[in-house]
């Protein structure tokens, strides 16, 4: 497993939907926050094309690049990881992802889903819906901060999901969480940014004034 510092506090997870589509996503990736980490979703597009976005936001991102559900465009792209949804087989994916050096993320939502994220050798997971969120209806009611620190004490760094923005970010560093992954948080610059000082002002990593 990697060093737990290699894993991203912030990872902002694309939806071309909220920034003008596709072509709108390079300006989307270069107006986040520095070093924040970007997860390419768009799971319905066509691998083919999502080579192509991967490799602009390649050029784009100042962090960590990770792409969803394929290390075939993860390696095409120059990305550093892979993030496994929670239907993929974790398992028969991982060893593939781990011998090309690839950072490999999971999701989950469940005890078993975290049990399984270990057995895996997952470098971290997103747990969650911690909060209410749009993106994440059918996976039930929000887990809630108290589940979220059970998840915490675990092996794996977790990253909260589901609901995540500036206002909880305290919440979310006390229960225990290494970072936070989000979609409509970080969709707009100036919602990024805030969440990106509340995090860093929760964690007490501001930069001197």
């Amino acid at each position: 497993m990697r060093r737990k510092t290699e894993v991203p506090t912030l990872l902002a997870i694309s939806d071309r939907r909220l920034c003008g589509g596709a072509s709108g996503l390079e300006h989307w990736a270069r107006s986040l926050p520095d070093g924040a980490a970007v997860q390419l979703r768009e799971k319905d597009l066509d691998p083919i094309v999502r080579t192509e976005i991967g490799r602009t936001l390649r050029e784009a991102v100042s962090g960590l690049l990770i792409v969803n559900g394929s290390l075939e465009v993860a390696v095409d792209c120059r990305a550093d990881g892979v993030h496994l949804r929670s239907d993929q087989r974790w398992a028969e994916a991982a060893p593939s992802i781990r011998a090309r050096g690839l950072l490999l993320g999971v999701s989950t939502h469940s005890r078993r889903e975290l049990e399984a994220a270990v057995l895996a050798g997952a470098d971290y997971a997103l747990f969650g819906p911690v909060f209410a969120s749009p993106e994440k209806l059918r996976f039930g009611a929000p887990q809630g901060v108290e589940r979220l620190k059970w998840a915490a004490r675990g092996p794996v760094p977790i990253l909260a999901v589901g609901g995540v923005d500036p206002s909880n970010a305290p919440d979310l560093v006390r229960a225990g969480a290494h970072g936070v992954a989000a979609i409509r948080a970080f969709a707009a610059p100036d919602t990024a940014a805030a969440l990106a000082r509340a995090w860093a002002s929760a964690t007490g990593t501001l930069p001197p004034s």
